[in-house]
C-alpha cells in the first residue's frame, strides 16, 4: 500500500488533506478505473481522456493527471506539463523502480525485431538467465494476469510487467521498441543496458508521413542508454550506416565489412541453414543454424553482439543459437501430410517480402506461389510495391484479406493490385478461401509463401477481432 504523496513524488505537490489517501492502482483507461486508482487523462489520436474524467471519478478514481487545461477547478485534479512524463515517475514510484532491477534490451528496426530478440532470449537462457521478452507476439513466456496487444505496451503496462519480472527474479527483460513507442513518449524513463537496430524500410507512413520522419524516431532509442550502457547497430543497410554516423558511439555490426566491431567470415547459407564465424576483437563465435536466410544471418549476429555486449561467453551464445532452430511464424516450413512445400511468414512489408523470396529461390529449386494481402488503415503507398516484390518472384499469386480493419476490402485489394504489370494474380474478399483455393492448386514442385499473418490467430475486422489462424486452414486441408 502506497500513499499518493509517495506515488507523485518528483511529479507535483499535492493538498495534505488529499495525499494521505491510499493508491491501489495507475491507469489511463477508463474501463479499468477502480476504487482508489488515479486516472491519467492522455489526450490520443482517436480518444481524449479528458472525456472520461466525469466517469473515472465515479469508478472510484482518488485523483486525475492530465495535462490539459482545467475546466474544472476541483482539488482532486492535478494539472501537469509533460503527461508522459508524470505517468513515467508515478508508476516508478508505485512499483517501487523496478526498470533499476533488471536489465533491459531494446531493438528496433523495421524487420526482425522479433527474431532477434527470440534467437538473444534463447542465447540468455543458454547462459541460465531468467529472460521476459516484450513484442509483437505478446509476452514470452505467457503470463496469464498480464496482457498486451501492442507490439510495445503503454506505460503502465510496461511497469506492471517490469514488476512482476523482478517480483519474480527475472534477470533481463528484452523489448520491441516500436517506432509508435518512440514517437508517443510510450517508453519515457526507461533506460536500457543494450540498444539495438535491425534495419529500416517502407512501412508506417501513414503515421510518420515520411521515412526520414520514421528514421528520425527509430534514432530516439539510441539516446536511452544507461549510463554504462551499450548499443549495436547492423550498418549493412543505409539508415544502419546513418546511425553510426550521427551516433559515433555505437558498435557496429555487418555481414561482412571487416570494419565493423562485429563482421563474419565463412559464411555458408544453404536450405540446411546457416554457417559462419562471427570475427571481434580477435576473438571468434562459431554460428551453426538451422534457420536460413542472410536477414537470419543478420538477426544471429545482431543476437550474438548484443549477448556479448552483455558479457555472456561465447560457449553459451554458440549454444543459444544453435538452440533457437525454428521461430514461430518467421520463414516457418509447415509439416503436413503431402509433404507439400508450404512456409508461414509473418512479414508485412516489400523489403521483408524480398528477403523472403530471394532466399526461398536461393534455397528451393519449386516454382513460387504466394498468398498475401495488405493491411486496412495503414501505409497506402507500399501497398502497389508489395505486389510488384512478389510478382518478381512468383509465377502464381493470391491476394487475400490481411487484417482489413476498418477499411473495405476491396478498396484495400485494389491499391495492391495497381503494382501489378501481369494477371498473374487471383484476388478474393476473404482469406480463407484463398488459402483453400491455393492448396488446392498446389503442385509437387512448387512452393507456397504465406504472408502476413504468421502464427497470428485473427483478424481484425471493424474493430473486432475473429478468430483466424492460417495453420488451421492448412491442417484442416490436408485432413481432408
Amino acid at each position: 500500500m502506497i500513499e499518493i504523496g509517495k506515488v507523485l513524488k518528483g511529479v507535483s505537490s499535492i493538498d495534505a488533506s488529499v495525499s494521505s489517501k491510499v493508491v491501489k492502482g495507475l491507469t489511463n483507461n477508463s474501463s479499468e478505473v477502480k476504487e482508489g486508482f488515479i486516472f491519467f487523462a492522455f489526450k490520443g489520436e482517436s480518444f481524449d481522456g479528458n472525456n472520461f474524467i466525469e466517469e473515472a471519478f465515479q469508478k472510484g478514481a482518488i485523483l486525475i493527471i492530465t495535462d490539459s487545461i482545467i475546466i474544472n477547478q476541483n482539488q482532486n485534479i492535478i494539472k501537469v506539463d509533460d503527461i508522459n512524463d508524470a505517468a513515467s515517475k508515478a508508476c516508478s514510484n508505485f512499483y517501487n523502480f523496478p526498470q533499476e532491477k533488471i536489465k533491459l534490451i531494446g531493438v528496433t528496426g523495421t524487420n526482425g525485431k522479433t527474431s532477434t530478440t527470440l534467437i538473444l532470449k534463447s542465447i540468455l537462457e543458454a547462459a541460465n538467465k531468467k529472460v521476459i521478452q516484450i513484442g509483437t507476439l505478446g509476452l514470452n513466456p505467457k503470463i496469464k494476469e498480464l496482457n498486451t496487444n501492442l507490439t510495445t505496451p503503454n506505460i503502465f503496462e510496461l511497469f506492471k510487467i517490469l514488476n512482476y519480472a523482478t517480483m519474480n527474479q527475472f534477470d533481463y527483460a528484452i523489448l520491441e521498441v516500436s517506432s509508435h513507442a518512440l514517437a508517443q513518449n510510450r517508453i519515457k524513463g526507461l533506460k536500457f543496458d543494450v540498444t539495438a537496430f535491425t534495419n529500416l524500410s517502407l512501412d508506417h507512413l501513414d503515421y510518420h508521413q515520411t521515412i526520414e520522419q520514421y528514421f528520425k524516431e527509430k534514432l530516439k532509442l539510441f539516446n536511452l542508454n544507461k549510463e554504462n550502457g551499450s548499443s549495436v547497430v547492423i550498418v549493412d543497410n543505409e539508415y544502419g550506416k546513418k546511425i553510426s554516423y550521427l551516433k559515433p558511439f555505437v558498435n557496429q555490426v555487418s555481414r561482412e565489412s571487416q570494419n565493423a566491431k562485429y563482421f563474419c567470415r565463412n559464411v555458408v547459407l544453404d536450405c540446411d541453414g546457416i554457417k559462419a564465424s562471427m570475427i571481434y576483437e580477435n576473438k571468434q563465435i562459431d554460428i551453426k543454424s538451422m534457420l536460413i536466410g542472410s536477414f537470419n544471418l543478420e538477426n544471429i549476429i545482431l543476437a550474438a553482439a548484443i549477448s556479448n555486449e552483455l558479457n555472456i561467453s561465447e560457449n553459451f551464445i554458440e549454444k543459444g543459437v544453435n538452440n533457437c532452430s525454428t521461430i514461430d511464424g518467421r520463414m516457418q516450413l509447415v509439416k503436413n501430410s503431402q509433404d507439400k512445400k508450404i512456409i508461414l511468414d509473418y512479414g508485412h512489408t516489400p523489403d521483408a517480402y524480398l528477403q523472403v523470396l530471394e532466399t526461398v529461390k536461393e534455397n528451393y529449386k519449386l516454382s513460387i506461389k504466394v498468398l498475401f494481402g495488405a493491411g486496412g488503415g495503414r501505409d497506402h503507398s507500399k501497398r502497389p510495391k508489395m505486389a510488384e516484390v512478389v510478382e518478381k518472384y512468383s509465377s502464381e499469386c493470391y491476394l487475400a484479406p490481411d487484417n482489413p480493419r476498418f477499411e473495405n476490402i476491396n478498396t484495400i485489394n485494389e491499391d495492391v493490385i495497381k503494382g501489378f504489370s501481369n494477371n498473374n494474380y487471383h484476388s478474393f474478399d476473404d482469406r480463407e478461401k484463398a488459402l483453400m483455393f491455393a492448396l488446392s492448386h498446389l503442385k509437387s514442385d512448387e512452393i507456397l509463401i504465406i504472408f502476413g499473418k504468421g502464427n497470428e490467430e485473427y483478424q481484425d475486422i471493424e474493430g473486432v477481432k475473429h478468430f483466424y489462424s492460417d495453420r488451421d486452414i492448412i491442417k484442416k486441408f490436408y485432413a481432408n
